[in-house]
């Protein structure tokens, strides 16, 4: 396999990972919180946390704090069933939305690596190691790591890279003062 294809094939699982905006939650995925049209929450069974619950994705932040990042609340949040991440969307239509996901173990440092692939990484400060990478497919990534373990928040809404790249580092930063 040439360098290239590898790339490419790595660049493909990472956003298969991550996944494309326009793709939904998976299918028979649950919703941890859902928002009705006048923003209000419903809160999920278990309420977020102080910190990031291992295990609860849509415990990192509530709609309401990626709301005050990003200046808009989500409509809907929903945990990406066996992937260990939550999408926070922000409109009905699904064009636009938050993801962030908090890994651990020994697959933690092979995201954080690996992830470097399917852009140009450049750094940022947050926590231990972190680094920031625009991709036109999907938005901005920020990705930190955090002793053990790495945090990564996508922000696919917006057409201003820098704004993403700022939205994308404050939420990273909210869930890394937690770890």
């Amino acid at each position: 396999m040439t360098l290239a294809l590898r790339t490419a094939a790595v660049a493909l699982a990472t956003l298969v990972a991550l996944g494309a905006c326009s793709s939904g939650p998976p299918s028979g995925g649950t919703p941890a919180a859902s928002l009705s049209a006048s923003g209000r929450a419903s809160a999920p069974a278990s309420a977020p946390a102080s910190a990031a619950a291992a295990g609860e994705p849509c415990s990192y932040l509530t709609a309401q704090e990626v709301g005050a990042i990003l200046g808009a609340t989500p409509v809907e949040v929903a945990e990406r069933v066996g992937r260990g991440d939550c999408d926070y969307w922000l409109t009905l239509t699904r064009d636009g939305k938050v993801n962030i996901g908090v890994f651990t173990g020994p697959e933690a440092a092979d995201y954080f690596e690996s992830t470097k692939r399917i852009g140009t990484p450049e750094p940022v400060n947050v926590g231990d190691e972190a680094y920031t990478i625009f991709n036109e497919s999907i938005g901005t990534l920020v990705v930190a790591r955090k002793g053990d373990a790495v945090v990564a928040a996508q922000v696919y809404v917006g057409d201003v890279p820098a704004d993403q790249v700022r939205q994308a580092t404050a939420l990273v930063e909210a869930v890394v003062a937690r770890l």
